[in-house]
């Protein structure tokens, strides 16, 4: 069951007054040593569109953002497009009802949205996921789930396969992940899973897929080969998004609600460590070039600024604390050059870029 979100929508509605009068130009600041944001891109005057997560797209430097479900208006059908060249907001896509979660396949120049349907103004259930070309920036397929609510999507560019998160909707509970074939874009089949699977990650290393689950304790490890159910293992918190390291031997999972980064050994599914970061930590990005780990703290979504984390991962401590929007969550970085794309809801409605040259 996708959770709803805590702000009333009159409260929504009055904040989109104030949002309204904000530039809708990029704002700059020159680079420092350090991570530090160096622009804040907003994503204008629609009401349909907020940041909630993105994916970016190394191919054609350009960042997809969905609004989940937390557009000042009611439930959105819009996906923002942001040309990274310029910090400038293009024209956005249409897609099926509350786009949600976002995955780029760089290989096949693809982007995947996963449609999760209404839990604000409307109902209405949802169960499909855009496909969009990454040459036009149009939706070139839609595909058909079984099931309702599809949440987020990972694709392993390896073996071009996609898994999606089946949580139900606003008002029952899933338990599958679909897969889909990324070459026809068609489903393979299901894997069931506990109730209420939220957030997945694929290891293309490994061929393991993890699976979250939303109020539970839990994360499921599905086996890519097979596409079974390999074990479960805690980490004693609700956990968010999973990130690995360069050598496999790893994963980083946001521990939402001890407000910790967790460590866990890839190997036995074990934790070994957890970090302390700020007030509830959702996104968890790990980047290969400088070994660090960045990590989104959501806070209470509201006017106050939130958070990254940005953590060493060879001394696993917090090494910089970075100031950015309002209820920041699902992150991105461009491989090819270097930048991090974190999105702001609520009353900020903008993605900041961050750059660290260390």
């Amino acid at each position: 069951m996708l959770i709803k979100p805590k702000f009333a929508q009159k409260a929504l509605v009055l904040a989109a007054s104030f949002v309204l009068l904000a530039a809708t130009l990029p704002t700059t600041a020159a680079a420092s040593e350090g991570p530090a944001v160096i622009a804040t891109i907003s994503l204008g005057p629609n009401v349909d569109a907020t940041a909630f997560a993105l994916a970016v797209n190394p191919n054609t430097n350009k960042t997809y953002v969905t609004p989940g479900l937390e557009p000042l208006g009611c439930e959105s059908h819009i996906v923002s497009v942001i040309d990274n060249r310029t910090n400038t907001v293009l024209a956005p896509i249409t897609v099926g009802l509350s786009p949600f979660g976002v995955a780029v396949n760089p290989t096949t120049n693809k982007i995947y949205v996963a449609n999760a349907g209404g839990a604000v103004c409307t109902d209405e259930s949802s169960n499909t996921v855009s496909v969009i070309g990454g040459s036009a920036d149009a939706v070139q397929k839609t595909i058909t789930l079984n099931g309702i609510g599809p949440a987020f999507v990972a694709v392993n560019s390896k073996t071009n396969k996609l898994y999606v998160t089946m949580t139900g909707g606003c008002c029952t509970d899933g338990n599958t992940v679909a897969i889909i074939d990324g070459s026809t874009d068609t489903v393979l089949g299901y894997v069931d899973v506990d109730l209420n699977p939220f957030m997945v990650a694929v290891n293309p290393r490994t061929n393991l897929v993890y699976v979250t689950h939303g109020g539970q304790d839990k994360i499921t490890v599905i086996d890519g080969s097979t596409d079974t159910v390999k074990g479960t293992f805690s980490i004693g918190s609700e956990a968010r998004e999973i990130a690995f390291d360069s050598n496999g031997k790893f994963l980083y999972v946001a521990a939402r609600t001890t407000n910790q980064l967790a460590v866990v050994d890839a190997r036995t599914n074990t934790l070994v460590q957890t970090i302390p970061v700020g007030r509830r930590p959702h996104g968890v990005l790990f980047n290969p070039d400088n070994g660090r780990i960045y990590v989104t703290n959501r806070g209470s979504c509201d006017s106050t600024p939130g958070t990254v984390s940005v953590i060493d991962s060879g001394t696993r401590t917090v090494v910089a604390t970075v100031q950015v929007g309002s209820c920041p969550r699902f992150l991105d970085r461009n491989p090819r050059t270097g930048l991090v794309y974190v999105p702001n809801a609520f009353t900020s409605r903008s993605v900041s870029v961050i750059q660290d040259e260390n």
